[in-house]
């Protein structure tokens, strides 16, 4: 299975916990979902991605290739948010409410319009 197939799977996995009420999985999903996009494009470009899980780090290795600045400044809070819920969701009582899952996928919506050239 091909990461970009990996990052669908999650991809589908935030719409349906969304769907079914799980909020606190969303951001999880989502980030999981970026982290594997931007993997997919960094190998098929260069033939190896950052062996890292953070999303800023990955984003400025994709800026090498795509014009990300204005869009990753734009959406700061939103990475900041997905970024805590890789830990967050996981291992901590924290929970995040309908309105951050909403941020969380209208980030990831935003994103896949970003590069939708290179998948």
């Amino acid at each position: 299975m091909e990461l970009k197939d990996k990052a669908e799977l999650f991809k589908e996995e935030a719409y349906e916990a969304f769907e079914k009420g799980r909020y606190t999985l969303v951001p999880f999903f989502v980030e999981q979902a970026i982290q594997l996009y931007i993997k997919h494009i960094l190998f098929k470009r260069f033939g190896d991605y950052p062996k890292t899980h953070n999303l800023r780090i990955l984003f400025e290795e994709l800026g090498k290739i795509l014009d990300v600045k204005n869009f990753v400044e734009k959406n700061d809070d939103v990475i900041d948010l997905i970024m805590t819920s890789y830990i967050e969701a996981r291992y901590t009582p924290m929970e995040y409410s309908r309105k951050s899952a909403e941020k969380s996928l209208k980030f990831l919506e935003e994103f896949l319009e970003v590069i939708k050239d290179e998948i």
